[in-house]
């Protein structure tokens, strides 16, 4: 079971991915700086080269539209054939992967396989929670053991049972993530910080980071109700609206969303900012790029801003933002630390002269 897990991880990235495939060729030097590098041995090495080569993978940047397809076709057949020997499910699996990226398409086997255990491991773990995340820098899709999906946003964690009872479908998560939840008579109760959202199938998103001061669920459509942290109440809100909660002051403020895409974009690899601080579009560029970024001079942080990034990377994206304010920026060799890894990148802004 440990070396699935390991597995699993590391077979959600990409350079694992390429070094395993392109190992080919390699001395036995190499192949043992390899193992070493990803702490395996050679028996998780042959499993990872099976598993890789076995299934045939598009690379390809797939159409949102094939892949949305593919993922709601594996989720209903999740929901009904469930019980069915797990044999058929993989057969359909191999043939939706022809569509997805294989970070998407092992976090989704992944979490099947999981939910298809022996019935008496399952009995076994019913109160224990699995967790599943998305890297730094990087954004995940996972099926929930119900067939509901969820896209994690860089560095988010979603935790949840191998399985759902008839009551209640009970949900954890850290960071943000884009929820759609099949319709069940047992709702769905995500847990985020410092509030509980109540869900009847629908799709929404949640933005919930331990170190920003407010929560945002955003309703694309569907219904959902709110519920604070130490609160008995319930606020319901409607499709095309944002409820934020501030963890300082208690206090929930609805607002009518103006563009969607500002809150649900990041799931289609846009990063879009509308009328908004400096400051904020800083704090989500760092886990959108997986970068640290330090802000010399904090008044430039009051600037507010219009912005869409799709394709641009961080260098880009400053450089547009700098025609726009006055930023000079600048970027530090990276230091090597005495694993031999390299510390995060960092990256200096200040106001130019």
């Amino acid at each position: 079971m440990e070396v699935l897990k390991k597995l699993d991880r590391l077979l959600a990235e990409e350079k694992f991915q390429d070094d395993i495939l392109n190992h080919k060729g390699s001395s036995e030097k190499e192949r043992h700086e390899l193992l070493q590098k990803y702490s395996i041995s050679e028996t998780e090495f042959a499993e990872a080269g099976k598993l890789l080569s076995g299934i045939l993978f598009s690379q390809k940047k797939s159409d949102p539209e094939e892949i949305s397809y593919a993922l709601k076709k594996l989720r209903k057949e999740i929901s009904a054939k469930r019980k069915e020997r797990k044999i058929r499910m993989l057969a359909l699996i191999s043939k939706i992967a022809a569509v997805l990226s294989i970070p998407l398409f092992l976090s989704t086997l992944y979490f099947y396989r999981q939910t298809q255990n022996s019935a008496g491991i399952l009995s076994s773990q019913k109160n224990v929670l699995h967790t599943y995340r998305a890297q730094a820098g990087a954004q995940t899709q996972v099926v929930l053991p119900d067939g509901s999906l969820v896209w994690l946003n860089s560095g988010s964690s979603v935790s949840c049972p191998a399985f759902f009872n008839q009551e209640v479908r009970r949900v954890e998560l850290r960071g943000e993530a884009y929820f759609e939840v099949v319709k069940s008579k047992a709702p769905m109760l995500v847990s985020a910080g410092n509030v509980q959202i109540r869900v009847y199938g629908t799709r929404f998103n949640l933005r919930a980071y331990a170190d920003e001061s407010v929560t945002a669920t955003t309703l694309v459509d569907g219904k959902v109700s709110v519920i604070p942290e130490g609160s008995q109440d319930e606020y319901m809100l409607d499709p095309g609206y944002t409820a934020f909660y501030s963890v300082a002051n208690a206090e929930l403020e609805v607002v009518k969303v103006e563009n969607m895409d500002a809150f649900t974009g990041w799931k289609d690899g846009k990063l879009l900012f509308n009328n908004e601080s400096f400051a904020s579009i800083l704090q989500k560029m760092e886990r959108w790029y997986n970068v640290d970024i330090q802000l010399k001079d904090p008044s430039l942080g009051e600037y507010v801003l219009y912005a869409t990034f799709i394709d641009e990377n961080i260098e880009q994206a400053l450089d547009i933002i700098s025609k726009s304010i006055p930023i000079a920026v600048s970027y530090p060799k990276r230091m090597k630390q005495a694993d031999g890894s390299y510390a995060k990148r960092e990256i200096l802004i200040e106001r130019a002269r």
